[in-house]
């Protein structure tokens, strides 16, 4: 790639190989990211998840919104997060200006580990969505107890 890119009038098989290397080393990092999708531009609400001893806890941020506009669905190995913020305007009021409309969204994130549903705490404060899943029993490491063989085997 480097030596397509920067041709070059003589050839030095050392610049090469490295050229060569630095290729694949690109290529196998890069192919571990995620793929880069415009959908992940102007998401909302924007999400901190992370691992916390035996659980996956996220965050987001969803000011204006009251616990009962906020739903909070999870599966095995998934975490929806979706709200409608209702029109604040008292009835038969005139709008002058309208900057915060009705605002709703929808956001399914991906786990990486198994998560015990049944479990899952949500909880808004300040403005803030706290949601604390714990990991399914059978995707938490298990101690595997070695035992010697008879001598001999």
């Amino acid at each position: 790639m480097l030596s397509t890119m920067f041709p070059m009038t003589f050839r030095n098989p050392v610049f090469d190989r490295l050229s060569e290397e630095m290729d694949r080393l690109f290529e196998a990092t890069t192919s571990m990211l995620p793929p880069f999708t415009d959908q992940s531009q102007g998401a909302w609400p924007g999400l901190n998840i992370w691992r916390q001893g035996d659980s996956i806890v996220a965050e987001a941020e969803v000011p204006g919104f009251r616990m009962e506009d906020v739903d909070v669905l999870a599966g095995e190995a998934d975490l929806t997060i979706r709200g409608q913020r209702p029109d604040k305007a008292p009835k038969g009021a005139t709008p002058l200006r309208v900057e915060r409309g009705v605002h709703r969204f929808e956001r399914t994130v991906s786990l990486p580990v198994e998560i015990d549903a049944e479990r899952v705490e949500a909880t808004l404060n300040n403005g803030v969505l706290r949601v604390v899943m714990p990991i399914a029993e059978s995707a938490r490491p298990r101690r595997i107890e070695v035992k010697a063989l008879p001598s001999g085997s």
